[in-house]
């Protein structure tokens, strides 16, 4: 299966979350989110690494990841996840750690969402539900860490021939994803429907090679798509 593999959920059917998380009230608290939402099925939950290993050969669609657990760092999981062949589910870090350090390391380990720990159940929900269609949740102040890095890094033209290159449109809708658009956020933006969103974005990973925002972002800064 492609790098660049998105999974599609049309409506009446679930998608299956796991939730990683060693606290049991943020456990409770994250599962009534998940189980309010008509398009989240919770598969299961996890207090440690070793319990959420054991769903890695699973069917799940989305890891909702804390990143301080008993047994290790959720990065470590992340990286796992994203360095396995096959299924390629969503990660979305919800955690009490909004540190520059911390948030980086998990978005360019693969996180495809990054969520601070002060938001009610049923907004947790909807990210969720976000992030397995595609969309990429991230807190503000989290959105600004991620970028103020982009704008960091440093910027070469784009070899000929590395990636096919990404129309207008998909330019215009990096650029809000840069900004931590949702993608349901960036749909009203551009007048368009979440469906064909969700489309541009499958196309864009696939133009850039990669499987996460953070990837993407990374990739379209160093190339010059982005500019700071």
């Amino acid at each position: 299966m492609s790098a660049t593999y998105l999974r599609e959920v049309a409506w009446g059917v679930q998608a299956n979350v796991v939730i990683v998380e060693d606290d049991p009230r943020v456990t409770a608290h994250v599962a009534h989110g998940v189980e309010a939402h008509s398009r989240l099925s919770l598969l299961a939950t996890a207090a440690t690494l070793a319990d959420a290993r054991a769903f890695l050969d699973r069917d799940v669609d989305l890891f909702i990841l804390d990143l301080g657990l008993p047994d290790g760092n959720g990065i470590d999981l992340i990286g796992e996840i994203r360095t396995r062949g096959g299924r390629e589910p969503k990660i979305l870090v919800l955690s009490v750690l909004g540190d520059r350090e911390t948030v980086l390391a998990a978005v360019l380990a693969g996180a495809d969402g990054y969520l601070l720990k002060d938001m009610g159940s049923l907004d947790i929900g909807r990210q969720a539900a976000d992030a397995v269609t595609g969309g990429a949740p991230l807190s503000p102040s989290i959105a600004a860490y991620v970028l103020r890095y982009l704008r960091e890094q440093p910027m070469h033209a784009k070899d000929e021939g590395d990636e096919a290159p990404l129309s207008p449109r998909e330019i215009e809708l990096l650029q809000l994803l840069a900004r931590g658009y949702s993608n349901r956020r960036a749909a009203e933006a551009l007048s368009l429907s979440p469906h064909t969103v969700g489309d541009h974005v499958k196309s864009i990973y696939r133009k850039l090679g990669v499987s996460s925002r953070g990837e993407a972002m990374v990739r379209a800064f160093r190339s010059g798509l982005l500019r700071p």
